[in-house]
């Protein structure tokens, strides 16, 4: 049953009309009064009008989603989610701006956040950011200043910010070991490809990654290779000698469709186990081309259409009962239903 402003009214032996000042933020409203209503509004599970809040307050609310440039295809298909998504809340006030930010050297991506902080134009900040702990200042800065941050698909989860949408990263790399074991029971040399910086992200794939083979007490051999996704190094003799040994590798950031170029080139892939994230034209090839065996995907497109809906409740509807975080669920690709997951 709809929760309504006479309802309230009722329960707390107030006007109407009292109670419809406090639920649209008008003045005339003692701030005990306002306390109560709202204490109650929550109790009872009352959730604002879009439509009637937007039309009585005619105030738009603007928010800026700053994202990663690379991989393109991941943040591609993530940025035109969210401008599908947001055109269902546009006739309710929500504005949305996305930028694109280089994120490596990561201070670029923190000087802009801080620069458009300090411009003060935006009611709401949803950021992607490349690592969790130089991000926590300037998260906490912004709430402090009265301007909610959420984070999307890499969480700060030692900040302020409001809440998170993305996938769990230990899992991602958890199960990216499960897949490779699932393909064959012989395996040696096992290489982990990410990125050549310790971020939030790296390290709970590499963990649990590494945590999936710990437990089956195996005598696995598993070698890093960090790389830059800006500019990729695979010529050094020791990378050569190390894809060339393994029996699988398991690519942790964006360059899986790089990677495949090379193995292929180099003629590396007989009996190879390959398995990385996410989908784009080149990948699909080379999962048709059994060079990929698998990805597992973290659902650019949900992350998007949750975050908008958070952000539109938080921001607008001023719904501030639900500030949980919302996990997306992981999904394994293999060559029979990647047709499924192309968006190019």
């Amino acid at each position: 049953m709809k929760v309504t402003a006479k309802m309230i009214a009722k329960e707390l032996g107030i006007s109407t009309a009292t109670v419809d000042r406090v639920l649209n933020n008008r003045s005339g409203v003692s701030e005990k009064t306002i306390r109560r209503v709202k204490e109650k509004a929550a109790e009872l599970g009352y959730r604002p009008n879009a439509a009637a809040k937007f039309l009585a307050t005619q105030k738009s609310m603007n928010v800026a989603f700053i994202l990663p440039v690379i991989p393109r295809y991941f943040w591609d298909e993530l940025e035109r989610e969210i401008i599908n998504s947001a055109k269902l809340y546009e006739d309710f006030g929500l504005n949305v701006q996305i930028f694109r930010v280089d994120t490596i050297p990561k201070e670029i991506q923190i000087g802009f956040i801080k620069d458009l902080l300090e411009q003060n134009v935006f009611d709401a900040f949803v950021i992607s950011p490349h690592d969790a702990d130089p991000y926590v200042g300037i998260i906490n800065d912004g709430v402090r200043k009265g301007i909610p941050i959420f984070t999307l698909n890499n969480d700060v989860p030692k900040s302020n910010r409001i809440s998170f949408v993305g996938t769990d990263y230990y899992s991602a790399g958890y199960l990216a070991a499960e897949l490779i074991q699932s393909f064959t029971k012989e395996l040696q040399n096992v290489v982990i490809i990410r990125e050549d910086e310790n971020t939030y992200q790296m390290i709970n794939k590499e963990k649990g990654f590494r945590d999936y083979f710990a437990k089956q007490k195996g005598q696995m051999n598993i070698q890093t290779i960090p790389v830059m996704s800006d500019n990729i190094q695979l010529s050094e003799e020791w990378k050569s000698n190390m894809l060339l040994s393994s029996d699988a590798i398991y690519v942790a950031n964006g360059v899986l469709g790089e990677i495949a170029d090379y193995i292929d080139h180099k003629n590396y892939k007989n009996n190879k186990i390959v398995i990385g994230h996410d989908m784009s034209e080149k990948i699909h090839l080379y999962l048709q081309n059994n060079v990929i065996k698998s990805v597992i995907c973290q659902d650019p497109s949900s992350q998007a259409r949750w975050m908008v809906q958070k952000v539109f409740e938080y921001v607008v509807l001023e719904d501030r009962r639900d500030q949980s975080d919302t996990i997306i669920k992981l999904e394994i690709v293999t060559k029979a239903n990647a047709k499924y997951y192309i968006n190019y």
